[in-house]
């Protein structure tokens, strides 16, 4: 167990710390004096490049940082924009966690504490200044009507085993990928689920930002029009590793309101080749009746 705050920390700890400052003057430079377990950036575990931004709307001026950001370092983030741009403190705001995510953002005084907050500012004791002069650059940019070059792209950590596939990916022996290994029953009744396993892939290989892992559809007319998605309360979807793919099961809570009618439930995915390439994935249940 390791203690919070600045004295009676775990001997073992400060040990290992002051064993990796010693090796890394640079390390102790960025991290004293808050004591280190890992060096988790050169390990590449944490991200090395974030996004930073800052955007009008009307009299509203946003700052979106990757991080939770402590309420007097927000402030004095504030008030240093604010200042640059010869705006009112209320006309200025931080908006934490955007576009990433960078972990906290604490004052110098509160990174000394070395309380929770302090501990996990994985930037070091001057990452507030760095961020406030990046900052302020942005908002001398945009009083001036000049442009920024967009810089660097924001870094993704290495991952950390965590069962997920790293090689090809396989759909189960006998199977395609998009097929049903287990369908959906005949019928169901307002307030039961429907459940429906495919044989998928890994969720991770795309986020399918504005747009869907699976959809839930009802025959209209002659057509199939959309009732629920992954951005539904009643909808879940699970993975599981399935020799060297993936069992997806989506299950769909059917409202006490739905309407009688045919549906099926139908899956996206992306599977990854051996060069690292994707190839869509997509399977389509088998239909089934929602009867009163």
């Amino acid at each position: 167990m390791f203690n919070e705050g600045s004295g009676g920390g775990n001997p073992l700890f400060g040990l290992i710390s002051e064993a990796l400052y010693t090796a890394s003057p640079a390390l102790r430079e960025c991290q004293a004096p808050k004591e280190v377990l890992l060096p988790v950036g050169d390990l590449g575990l944490v991200q090395s490049v974030v996004p930073l931004q800052l955007l009008r709307i009307g009299q509203l001026h946003l700052i979106g940082v990757p991080a939770e950001v402590t309420v007097v370092a927000g402030l004095r983030l504030r008030r240093a924009v604010a200042r640059e741009l010869g705006v009112p403190l209320r006309d200025v705001l931080v908006q934490g966690y955007a576009n990433h995510y960078a972990h906290y953002l604490t004052t110098p005084e509160e990174y000394d504490a070395k309380e929770y907050e302090g501990a996990s500012t994985i930037f070091g004791r001057y990452q507030l200044p760095a961020i406030t002069q990046v900052s302020v650059r942005l908002a001398r940019a945009m009083k001036q009507g000049r442009q920024l070059p967009l810089g660097a792209k924001a870094t993704q950590p290495t991952p950390i085993a965590d069962g997920s596939p790293t090689g090809p990916e396989t759909p189960p022996r006998g199977a395609a990928f998009g097929d049903v290994l287990t369908p959906p029953r005949a019928s169901y009744r307002p307030g039961g689920v429907v459940r429906v396993v495919f044989a998928g892939a890994y969720p991770n290989n795309d986020l399918r930002h504005g747009s869907t892992y699976l959809t839930v559809e009802r025959r209209v007319d002659g057509r199939w029009r959309r009732v629920a998605d992954d951005g539904d309360w009643s909808t879940r979807l699970r993975w599981a590793r399935l020799r060297g793919g993936s069992a997806i099961t989506i299950t769909w809570a059917v409202p006490r309101q739905a309407a009688p009618g045919t549906y099926r439930v139908r899956y996206r995915g992306d599977a990854r080749a051996a060069g690292g390439a994707l190839t869509p994935v997509r399977g389509t249940s088998p239909v089934f009746r929602v009867t009163r």
